[in-house]
This record gives C-alpha cells, structure tokens and sequence, in this order.
C-alpha cells in the first residue's frame, strides 16, 4: 500500500502529511494522466464496501443493456452515460476543490448540451453506446473522444 501511495506521489505534486493522508489542495499532476476509455476494464474501488456495491451495479447495467441491444427483435438504443462530478452549485472555481475533482467535473451547460445531442441524433446513433460525460479540461484523464465523434 505504502509503495501504491509513493508512486502516486512522483505522479502527482503533492505531500504526503504525517498521518500518512495526502494534503490535496490545490495539487496538479506533474504530467498528464493515461486516459482510461469505456473499452478498459472496470477498476475496483477498495475505498469503500457500498461504493463499490453501487460501481457494480452500474457495470451490470451497462452489460445488461449490452445484452438486450444485441437482439434484432428488440428496437430500442442504449445510451449509458458515465458522468462525471456535477455540483449543484455549478462552480469549480474554489480552492475547496483539488484537481481529482476538477479532472473530472461536468458542467450544467455541458450536461445538457450532452443530452440534447443524443436525443437530436438517435436515428443515428448505434444500438449500444457508452460515452463519459465531463468538461473539457486539462487533467481529465477520461477518453471522451467516442462522445466528440458520435
């Protein structure tokens, strides 16, 4: 665990406090992160026992309407949108957010652009598709580039 949380220390610019948490404000990567895509396996969360119960159920849901999309007797889409953070106050300007929360923010304007374009174009969108929905910035380390060309 010890070297876990090392190497993500040289990958990030942070310190590390003597209670052995990590003092995350205002820390930024040292370099850009590989960004994972909908076609990469899940990556199990240890944090938490009902966190991980809640990341299963999407993934079973995500497969299920895989599932279903592949019967031809059956015309219906599966659109499964993975969001990312959306505040209710729709602003990630405060320095109570690190960059962990701002990788992955997903702006109200963004949200609904996303919304409108999939109800604008589902005659042409495939049967089954998974698209990560966030902002655009520069430590999102999320492969949005299915949802840009879709």
């Amino acid at each position: 665990m010890l070297a876990d949380v090392r190497e993500m220390q040289r990958n990030i610019d942070c310190q590390i406090c003597p209670c052995g948490e990590f003092q995350q404000k205002n820390i930024q990567p040292k370099q850009l992160l590989k960004k994972i895509t909908v076609n990469d396996p899940p990556i199990p969360s240890h944090f938490d026992p009902s966190f991980e119960a809640y990341s299963n159920s999407k993934i079973y849901g995500e497969e299920l309407a895989r599932q279903y999309s592949l019967i031809e007797t059956i015309n219906v889409k599966f659109i499964c949108a993975r969001f990312g953070w959306i505040s209710t106050t729709d602003d990630i300007t405060s320095d109570l957010y690190g960059w962990s929360d701002k990788s992955l923010w997903c702006s109200h304007r963004d949200l609904c652009q996303f919304i409108n374009r999939v109800l604008e174009k589902q005659s042409i969108l495939k049967m089954f598709a998974i698209y990560f929905v966030c902002s655009n910035n520069d430590y999102c380390w999320v492969d949005m580039d299915n949802c840009r060309q879709d």
